[in-house]
């Protein structure tokens, strides 16, 4: 069965951004088969069911490239309980997450998920430990998801926190196990809406011998690789009092950087160290939101012209990426001092077709003939979102998550009219705050 998305305004991106009016979207299983004018439909697809998108906006799902679904638990928390970002580190410390079951793990997972869909994300790259644990659960969401597993080998000690680095062998290789099992049972599972990735924690946190078995195991799956990445400036500290160099360098000399990478943060560089990510063609996915709440940003108009691929991540306790792509561009102008770079254009490819590019996800991420029906429907009738000269530019600066009405992962619907369709909302909204009020007491 065909569907016909018709009188939307259909925003697409092959070089540049452009707006269609007048013309309908024909989407055929999970496939975007052509874009014909409104009065084409009928003649050509006399098949197709129709969906009236009069006064709304058809625009890429965002790829969200860096976040740990679980860490809903800590909303209203962490959020002000940033390490420190001078000397001495790490400075007051953060209270620990509390323990909960697997059962409960599982639902503040899904609560991630809901958020994230009703703000139109269709593809997210979840990283954790344990992820065999609450996998099956969330993939029910109808998500996009690339499922990354995350290992350290050290012995004591967090990220950003000073002391001597030293390994656990045994740790990194049932950290590896834990890898090849989640890619043996989930990847390319359901015509490969659910992929595998694979994580190392941070430079701190991952011996030389840890960073050169994962490698090798990428390099033998064939899949996207991340790491937390000059995340805070105790982690550079860290690093030249363990090793004498920097983030970068560390992972340069341990063959760890490459084009399949996915470097998240990046907050806390040498201009040295962007040219060396910039060389590998590594990913920069850029934090927005919680690089503000963290008080730290990175320098992304020199990554980028350092040769990085710029994409976008939510992090911890807030998966709505409209405030990420917004945070984004907001802050880097700041830095810039520049009221008009990057531009909103500039932002929402982030977000976007960058982003699904980065997670090795081909033919996705881009509204165009041949791409995969990844797709938000956005109602452009209201006051913060008229007058609608620039539709793109409205999004990004004014754009809400209550503006999302509909979206379609795979060619389909996973909310509809405002409704989750493969998730029980209220039910996981009352679950997680019992949960939140029982373990925070």
């Amino acid at each position: 069965m065909k569907t016909a998305i018709q009188n939307g305004k259909i925003v697409t991106y092959t070089d540049t951004i452009s707006v269609q009016e007048n013309h309908s979207l024909i989407i055929e299983k999970d496939i975007i088969i052509d874009i014909v004018p409104n009065s084409e439909v009928g003649k050509k697809y006399p098949d197709a069911t129709t969906i009236d998108a009069t006064n709304k906006a058809i625009f890429s799902g965002f790829a969200n490239c860096h976040t740990h679904f679980r860490l809903t638990l800590a909303r209203g928390i962490f959020e002000n309980e940033s390490p420190s970002n001078s000397p001495p580190f790490p400075g007051l410390p953060r209270r620990p997450l509390p323990e909960i079951s697997k059962e409960e793990h599982q639902i503040m997972v899904l609560l991630g998920a809901i958020e994230s869909i009703k703000s139109g994300t269709t593809v997210a790259m979840e990283v954790a430990e344990g992820i065999m644990d609450y996998a099956d659960e969330l993939q029910k969401s109808g998500l996009r998801l690339v499922l990354a597993e995350q290992i350290s080998d050290r012995i004591s000690g967090s990220y950003g926190e000073p002391g001597k680095i030293q390994s656990d062998p045994q740790k990194n290789d049932k950290g590896l196990e834990k890898m090849s099992n989640l890619y043996s049972k989930w990847h390319n599972y359901d015509h490969s809406r659910i992929t595998v990735g694979i994580a190392a924690w941070a430079p701190d946190m991952n011996s030389p011998n840890s960073l050169q078995k994962i490698r090798s195991l990428q390099d033998k799956l064939n899949v996207v690789s991340t790491i937390h990445l000059n995340q805070l400036w105790g982690e550079v500290q860290n690093i030249k009092d363990n090793y004498g160099t920097t983030p970068t360098k560390y992972l340069e000399q341990n063959n760890f950087l490459n084009n399949k990478l996915v470097a998240a943060h990046c907050r806390c560089m040498s201009t040295e160290e962007e040219k060396i990510l910039g060389k590998y063609k590594s990913t920069v996915s850029f934090n927005a939101a919680i690089a503000a709440r963290r008080g730290l940003s990175p320098n992304i108009k020199d990554l980028e012209e350092f040769g990085c691929k710029i994409a976008m991540g939510s992090d911890n306790m807030d998966e709505n990426m409209i405030v990420v792509m917004r945070t984004g561009m907001f802050m880097e102008r700041v830095r810039m001092t520049d009221g008009r770079n990057p531009s909103p254009n500039e932002a929402y490819q982030w977000a976007t077709h960058n982003g699904y590019k980065s997670l090795g996800i081909s033919n996705a991420g881009t509204l165009t003939k041949k791409s995969k029906a990844d797709l938000i429907i956005v109602n452009l009738m209201q006051p913060h979102l008229t007058p609608q000269t620039d539709i793109v530019s409205n999004w990004v600066h004014m754009g809400q998550n209550h503006d999302v009405e509909s979206v379609m992962v795979d060619g389909k619907w996973i909310m509809k009219e405002h409704k989750i369709l493969n998730l029980d909302e209220e039910y996981i909204i009352t679950k997680a705050n019992e949960i939140a009020a029982k373990v925070w007491k």
